[in-house]
């Protein structure tokens, strides 16, 4: 029992030194101040995310000077992206990182993408909803699907951002694989998810494309219902009586993920301290108990894994950019 006890405390101890440990991999530190650029504006998920790297750094001494979150939003990315190709090599300035950036080249949005950055690490993954009114006449997601095979455009759909977003792709991947002609899918965009709800609540729209945690207040209010979830297997909460999509018979999953990429050029060195804050971040109780509350969903991944993750994402993501008809 005794070496038992040891044997925790030693894992206990791992866990609390992991970040420190890692830091200690590289040589190399900020003595400028560092920047976490947003491209998305305060209140979601990148800003949680971005608050919550600069909180663990801080409060566990991993950096020596002033950490700031910078907002550079708008053009569906493309802003924060151009900043951060002006900054190439910099290792003191990273950007929060969101699907839209394996694709928002493909669809002429910027001339920038994840591949003129260097990836530092993913830390979570979103999964999505169809949300509607309770009243709506489209009761369920098999009734959504027939309708939509019968005529592609009788349903208007609601997202933030551009066509061809991660958003947008939420619903088309899955819709696509249920028999749907996604090029003749009616999309309306919107500044903002809750935007996109608050209008199907109004009844100015038929169906909004949110991730999770965006819908879940007004679901929770009895004001919206969701027909799908775009998880491998239903998630607890509010989503527990919603089916998937394999639930429903097409055999799809659908997560964007979120992380942090860098300036391009940068050095292992410098590649290493962030992945270090990023690995330690993934460890921290307080960010575990933010991912629980936004129904987000752990996957930590090094530079070198998401990298190649986002690689394999790319291609098919492009892939269905081209069937939409939103390739440039």
């Amino acid at each position: 029992m005794r070496s038992r006890g040891v044997v925790g405390a030693v894992l206990a101890l791992g866990l609390c030194l992991s970040a420190s440990q890692a830091q200690s991999q590289s040589t190399w530190k900020p003595t400028r101040p560092a920047e976490i650029v947003l491209p998305a504006s305060p209140g979601g998920s990148v800003d949680q995310m971005s608050r919550s790297i600069k909180r663990f750094a801080e409060d566990q001494k991993l950096i020596d000077v002033p950490f700031n979150v910078i907002y550079k939003t708008g053009a569906n990315g493309a802003i924060a992206l151009e900043y951060l190709a002006q900054n190439q090599g910099k290792g003191e300035i990273v950007l929060a990182s969101v699907h839209t950036f394996l694709t928002v080249r493909e669809t002429g949005d910027s001339k920038y993408d994840y591949r003129d950055l260097t990836t530092l690490g993913l830390l979570f993954k979103e999964y999505h909803v169809i949300a509607v009114r309770p009243d709506s006449p489209i009761k369920d997601g098999r009734a959504l699907i027939d309708k939509l095979r019968k005529d592609p455009s009788s349903v208007s759909f609601g997202f933030f951002g551009n066509p061809g977003n991660h958003l947008h792709l939420g619903a088309a991947i899955p819709l696509k694989a249920a028999g749907v002609d996604i090029k003749k899918m009616l999309t309306v965009q919107y500044r903002s998810g809750p935007e996109a709800l608050t209008a199907v609540v109004g009844g100015h729209l038929d169906a909004a494309l949110v991730t999770l945690s965006v819908a879940q207040p007004l679901v929770e209010a009895g004001r919206l219902k969701v027909l799908t979830q775009t998880a491998p297997t239903r998630r607890g909460g509010y989503l527990a009586s919603v089916p998937t999509w394999r639930d429903l018979g097409v055999n799809v999953e659908y997560a964007t993920a979120q992380g942090v990429l860098g300036t391009k050029g940068m050095t292992a060195e410098q590649i290493a301290y962030w992945e270090g804050i990023l690995s330690g971040l993934s460890q921290d109780e307080e960010w575990k108990k933010l991912l629980a509350r936004n129904y987000w969903e752990p996957a930590y991944m090094t530079s070198a894994e998401m990298k190649r993750y986002y690689d394999e994402e790319h291609a098919k993501l492009k892939a269905v950019l081209g069937e939409l008809g939103l390739l440039k």
